[in-house]
């Protein structure tokens, strides 16, 4: 039985995929290389960000730096809140199940806007990294359930990304993508992972999995 939800942040509970296309664009145009379209984004987005960097031009800066100024162009931008998504943290709080959020944004910048957003109360961890870089959750996963002795089989992970399907595996929980964020649902079947429509399809796979 389904009794802990993990969510992924960007892409799954904020939509902001788009914002993000628009952030990149402004990277772009900087340093005098074409645009991107989403279309091509959530086709082509991989990791390490390294990697998908190098592939729209921008190649030999830190990582450090890069992630930093996408934040910072993302942060002009408009990022809701699924609204999907909003209704299935209020509901599965009101159902006494442990929602916990954990994401590769910095602490701060994670805390902040999820206060700012009025979702805070629904988690009862809110984990982030403590520096600008994206990088692998899989550890930090890990030892949050093991700190809080979540059995791995009762815990659902819900992303938007491979890396997060791969993460749910890694640790030995169930898992499901949500192909509204970052990558397109194409990617994620190719990769094998669970795909299901949006949110409110979270209590057709906690039922299956009692």
């Amino acid at each position: 039985m389904i009794g802990t939800i993990v969510w992924d942040f960007n892409g799954t509970v904020l939509d902001d995929a788009g914002a993000s296309v628009a952030a990149v664009n402004r990277m772009l145009r900087r340093r005098g290389l074409p645009p991107i379209t989403l279309e091509w984004y959530r086709k082509n987005l991989c990791m390490p960000l390294e990697t998908f960097y190098a592939g729209i031009g921008i190649a030999g800066e830190p990582i450090e730096a890069l992630s930093a100024e996408f934040q910072l162009h993302c942060a002009r931008e408009e990022r809701p809140v699924f609204p999907e998504v909003r209704a299935a943290l209020a509901r599965f709080h009101a159902a006494g199940l442990r929602q916990l959020l954990l994401s590769s944004l910095h602490q701060q910048t994670l805390e902040e806007a999820v206060e700012e957003r009025g979702i805070a109360p629904y988690f009862e961890i809110i984990a982030g990294r403590g520096d600008h870089t994206l990088g692998d959750k899989r550890e930090a996963a890990k030892a949050y359930l093991k700190k809080e002795n979540i059995a791995p089989n009762s815990a659902l992970f819900i992303g938007d990304l491979i890396t997060d399907w791969e993460l749910a595996n890694y640790v030995g929980a169930h898992g499901a993508l949500i192909p509204k964020g970052h990558q397109d649902q194409s990617v994620l079947l190719a990769a094998g992972a669970r795909v299901i429509a949006d949110a409110s399809q979270i209590d057709m796979l906690m039922e299956e999995w009692k």
